[in-house]
């Protein structure tokens, strides 16, 4: 997903444990990815790092890109983990090798995932930085060596921290994710920007987890009774199969009749539609996920491994597809609009699969109304609070 935000040819460097099969490791390298050697790979290993570094400077002598996950570890968590030193063994060994003429930039990039990165279409924004120069840093470097990259190091995790959204606490991990749920469409409708846009919606995002972050400094009982308030707001939409966007108020007073009649409609004229884009494109949406649960044990894994085998199995299943309408209908303009057609009426089907949910959660929500309408008065009183708690740290930062 990097490499695919920069028209630049780019090469990676990667955990050598995926290079353990000879196969595999022939393929990993004819894609351009270079194996670092790490301490939890073994210690014996490290020392082929000097080969790994070597390489990496050859091809900085040649102008080319590596991108390098500086954290050195893959974790699906909203904050920045403490930086390695590779990069800058690797930049500055680099200069030095060729006295310091290369001219290297180092960019830092933040990765922002949604909260739920394993999520089909959840949100991913890649937010590029300004590029540090080396250059800045030579006459401290050649000094004291491990200072100058010991201040590079720490100058560059700043940098990155800057481009993410993060949350310092882990304990306060599904309290932000839970006030940005409830906001989030607030914001998008105030500021006219799409709230499913990572880049439209980064600054709110990091507004919120900034708001959470500092209370639990100053404020930590208010924090805490937050996560206890959230914690028990969640477990009642979970037992309840509910989401928050049913019991926003604009949501819970469109419901009626006008509303029924709307659903039924859309359901009505785009079935169709659904039924073809679910024909045409369920096996390659399935697939990734059938084979990264059996085959992928770490969670963290997941989301890019979803994402890597969708791009290839659906173009191929695509490819397949048109062939064989092709072959049968022997008709050009028919098997045109076949091409056309299957992402269109994947996209539409994925939307109203989307709408089939949302539906079905506001029948829930009528019908817990009327069995166990304290349930939902509760779940009610807990959003309000939530909301106004959290808009009275704001204001009470904002002031100070």
């Amino acid at each position: 997903m990097l490499g695919s935000t920069t028209r630049r040819r780019t090469w990676f460097l990667a955990r050598s444990d995926v290079f353990r099969k000879k196969w595999l490791a022939h393929f990993l390298s004819f894609i351009g990815i270079i194996p670092i050697y790490r301490l939890l790979e073994g210690a014996e290993n490290l020392s082929k790092n000097d080969e790994t570094f070597e390489k990496c400077a050859k091809m900085l002598e040649q102008n080319k890109a590596i991108i390098i996950f500086s954290e050195g570890l893959c974790i699906q968590e909203r904050r920045l983990r403490k930086l390695k030193k590779g990069t800058a063994r690797i930049a500055f060994g680099s200069e030095e090798k060729n006295n310091y003429n290369l001219n290297l930039a180092i960019v830092p990039v933040g990765i922002n995932y949604s909260a739920t990165p394993w999520k089909f279409r959840s949100t991913l924004h890649v937010n590029y930085g300004a590029p540090i120069n080396l250059s800045d840093y030579f006459e401290l470097y050649q000094q004291e060596k491990a200072k100058a990259m010991n201040v590079f190091t720490r100058d560059l995790e700043k940098r990155m921290a800057e481009l993410l959204v993060v949350i310092e606490h882990p304990q306060n991990d599904d309290l932000v994710n839970t006030i940005e749920e409830m906001l989030l469409p607030d914001y998008a409708a105030e500021t006219g920007v799409d709230s499913k846009n990572g880049k439209d919606t980064h600054a709110f995002s990091c507004e919120v987890a900034s708001t959470i972050s500092r209370a639990e400094h100053d404020m930590p009982e208010s924090t805490g009774r937050m996560r206890e308030a959230a914690a028990k707001y969640n477990s009642l939409l979970k037992k309840f199969k509910l989401r928050d966007q049913v019991l926003r108020p604009e949501v819970i007073s469109a419901m009626g009749i006008g509303d029924v009649l709307k659903d039924f409609v859309y359901f009505t004229l785009l079935f169709p539609i659904w039924i073809f884009g679910v024909l045409t494109n369920y096996i390659p949406y399935k697939l990734p996920y059938v084979i990264t649960g059996k085959l992928v044990r770490l969670v963290e894994w997941h989301a890019s491994i979803n994402g890597t085998l969708s791009v290839f199995i659906y173009q191929f299943y695509w490819l397949i597809q048109s062939i064989v309408v092709g072959l049968l209908t022997r008709d050009w303009f028919i098997t045109l609009g076949f091409v056309i057609a299957v992402p269109i009426t994947g996209m539409i089907a994925q939307e109203y699969y989307v709408r089939i949910k949302k539906s079905a959660g506001k029948s829930r929500l009528i019908k817990l109304f009327r069995n166990e309408k304290v349930v939902v008065e509760e779940l009610i009183e807990l959003r309000t609070n939530l909301i106004a708690d959290y808009e009275q740290l704001r204001k009470l930062q904002t002031n100070n």
